[in-house]
């Protein structure tokens, strides 16, 4: 009986031992896909911030949140009606020194015109009247002395006056000589220096005035703010009333073109698994059954620093978005699904780390390349940074406005 016993108790544990060992071979074979989960929000490819060029407040916004919008067309407008009035003003002083141009290049084409032809002629008969007065004052002196001295028809004061009209006579003659001698001289040097001293003011003046005209439309202009591209307003941060500081982002526009993106987050914890490349199952909190609308997109850039947020360190890393069963609305979230690789069933139980993983973080780590922002995608080609495009004209990474950790927490 005792043998019996001990021969069952030994055909039984012999049993559960094999089923034991098959379980365990069992789990050990099949290979399931090693998980890291994240967490994101959706972003457009192309980011376009419409801030506001001036301090101004925002009369009128032309666009919604999720409206289109085409390059070019009007979607903020600032306060302009003092600016409407200095451009009125401006073009009438550009006007009035105009004006003043041309009246001093006349002045100058005048004085470089002495002696005409006709000051001449005025001159010169102004000589012959005097010549005749001055004729005629001294025949009625001699007259005068005549009847004075020698009839004494006349009197003392009637000869005296005789004598005052030939002196001035006289005189006048003198006086017309000169202005005949001025003017077949023509304009004096120091006239000439003159007028030309008053053209370069007045030419000074009307390009003063043009400037300040054209910066005034400039800023006028510049309340009208505009599309640059073709796109959809994705978000709107000041509504009308408000003050826009200079810089001061008004709207943000997803431009055409560029591929839509996931900005994520990933705890510290096995951050180290992730690589350029990597496949991502997106599950979209906008669908109340996940799985039923999962979406595949791959990791296109890993920032290899992590940032303090919410109590934990995470890594933030873009994932491209390759396909999804209906689009994902901007600003919404997704939890993501980066599939790192492939660990047994058994492995990921013990959690034992698959050893090709650790080669290949090893490998990634060792060559510097493979890392961080500036890594190389699968294809060969490095990734392109988001360019952010401002009403100004600047063009600036959209990597250049990132925080880093020592900035936030010094």
């Amino acid at each position: 009986m005792r043998r019996r016993r001990k021969h069952r108790v030994l055909k039984w544990m012999l049993w559960i031992g094999g089923v034991l060992a098959a379980v365990i071979l069992t789990l050990s074979l099949i290979e399931i896909d090693d998980v890291v989960m994240a967490q994101g929000i959706v972003e457009p490819g192309t980011k376009i911030y419409i801030d506001s060029p001036l301090k101004r407040v925002i009369e009128a916004i032309h666009c919604e949140a999720g409206q289109r919008v085409m390059a070019g067309q009007p979607v903020v407008q600032l306060y302009n009606g003092d600016l409407v009035s200095a451009v009125e003003s401006a073009g009438k002083e550009v006007q009035r020194s105009e004006a003043n141009l041309e009246h001093a290049r006349a002045n100058l084409a005048l004085l470089k015109e002495k002696p005409t032809a006709e000051a001449l002629k005025i001159a010169e008969s102004r000589v012959e009247q005097a010549r005749i007065a001055r004729k005629a004052r001294k025949h009625e002196l001699q007259r005068a002395e005549t009847l004075y001295f020698g009839e004494r028809l006349w009197s003392l004061e009637e000869l005296e006056r005789a004598k005052t009209n030939l002196q001035l006579s006289e005189s006048n003659l003198k006086v017309a000589t000169e202005v005949l001698n001025l003017t077949r001289r023509g304009a004096s040097p120091s006239e000439l220096r003159q007028a030309i001293a008053e053209v370069r003011q007045a030419s000074a003046a009307l390009a003063k005035a043009r400037s300040s005209l054209e910066g005034t439309r400039e800023s006028l202009e510049l309340t009208t703010m505009r599309a640059p591209v073709n796109g959809v307003v994705a978000k709107r941060d000041l509504h009308p009333g408000m003050l826009a500081e200079q810089g001061q982002i008004v709207l943000i526009i997803a431009g055409e073109g560029g591929d839509d993106s996931i900005d994520a987050w990933v705890p510290e914890t096995n951050a180290w698994k992730i690589r350029l490349g990597h496949p991502v199952e997106i599950l979209s909190n906008l669908f109340t059954d996940r799985e039923e609308f999962v979406g595949a997109g791959e990791i296109s850039r890993f920032y290899g620093y992590a940032v303090h947020a919410g109590g934990v360190r995470t890594f933030e890393l873009e994932i491209r978005i390759l396909e999804t069963p209906l689009p994902l609305k901007y600003g919404s979230t997704a939890d993501l699904r980066i599939i790192v690789g492939s660990r047994s069933i058994l492995k990921t139980l013990l959690n034992i780390e698959d050893r090709d993983v650790v080669r290949a973080s090893r490998a990634a780590h060792r060559d510097p390349r493979g890392q961080g922002e500036s890594q190389t995608s699968p294809t060969g080609r490095t990734a392109p940074d988001s360019v952010i495009t401002t009403t100004s004209g600047n063009t600036v990474s959209a990597d250049s406005g990132r925080e880093t950790a020592e900035e936030r927490y010094p």
